[in-house]
């Protein structure tokens, strides 16, 4: 049988060879160390540089990303924008940067809110906004109660007047029309041409 007291002792002796073996094998164990972080340095840099061979040739793109004609629909009917123009201040959008959507998102919607959106800025909002929906960066619930994409009434058009002129500011304010004009139906005001 192992006897532990002995061994015990023998561990704790700081007298002749056991003191020489203790730094040998320290010494062993730091060169082991230093060959292993020396050889994983070099296939660390190996497979990093293949990683980014591949990220490179790889296009992450967004060509899934497409205009939806729906997400306008309600700027559609009123005839303010043709479907053509819409697909060109989308394509535009689509070019942003993430973080450039998120930045005009947020600063469309308080202009929004406050009602100092013209109708242009608020077809570019629009358009931000169905790239944002599609790249999933921004809330589902915000992006359905500001315009619509679930199909509801839209805020832009249940708050205000409808989009109508090149220009015309997008009164936002209490449910208050351009012209005093409402349709009593929540789409907004017929702006008298209607």
């Amino acid at each position: 049988m192992f006897d532990l007291i002995p061994s015990r002792e023998f561990l704790r002796s700081e007298s002749g060879a056991i003191t020489v073996d203790w730094t040998v094998l320290s010494a062993a164990c730091v060169s082991l160390c230093l060959g292993t972080a020396g050889v994983m340095t070099d296939i660390f840099d190996m497979l990093s540089g293949q990683v980014d061979g591949e990220m490179r040739d790889r296009q992450m793109g967004t060509e899934w990303v497409e205009f939806a004609a729906s997400h306008f629909e309600n700027a559609l009917q009123t005839g303010y924008i043709s479907e053509e123009q819409a697909e060109g201040i989308y394509d535009l959008a689509e070019g942003m940067s993430s973080s450039a959507v998120r930045a005009h998102l947020a600063e469309g919607i308080t202009a929004l809110e406050n009602g100092t959106i013209t109708t242009d800025e608020l077809m570019e909002l629009i358009a931000v906004a169905s790239v944002a929906d599609q790249l999933n960066l921004a809330d589902q619930a915000m992006l359905d109660h500001y315009f619509g994409f679930d199909g509801s009434d839209p805020y832009y058009m249940s708050t205000a007047a409808a989009p109508t002129a090149n220009g015309e500011t997008y009164a936002a304010s209490n449910g208050a029309c351009n012209q005093g004009n409402g349709n009593g139906a929540g789409q907004g005001c017929d702006n008298g041409n209607g």
